[in-house]
């Protein structure tokens, strides 16, 4: 609750009534995926899972489904380095499946 939504209540002292200051904003969270250009390759990209050293320096943050929409493009690929070929392409496999 702030002092904001708080009233005084005429007759009752409320001074003994313990306060403490709300946190800051929580950390924004770290995007899952991180699609850099492929070092090897002119005109072709990689998707990197955000925590791995190969997305750092850099690139498109991206969520999941970006991720996958990225990797449905043609010169893409997903890092064998981290988890996004693990995670990522039976991911797209199964949506290539239903459609």
């Amino acid at each position: 609750m702030t002092d904001r939504q708080l009233t005084p209540i005429a007759g009752v002292d409320l001074s003994g009534v313990p306060t403490r200051r709300l946190p800051g904003p929580p950390p924004r969270p770290a995007p899952g995926w991180v699609l850099r250009p492929a070092p090897e390759r002119r005109g072709q990209t990689v998707v990197h899972d955000a925590m791995c050293r190969h997305a750092a320096g850099g690139g498109t943050e991206l969520g999941t489904l970006e991720a996958v929409n990225a990797l449905m493009r043609d010169g893409a690929r997903a890092c064998t380095d981290c988890d996004a070929s693990v995670v990522l392409i039976p991911a797209l496999e199964l949506g290539q499946e239903q459609g």
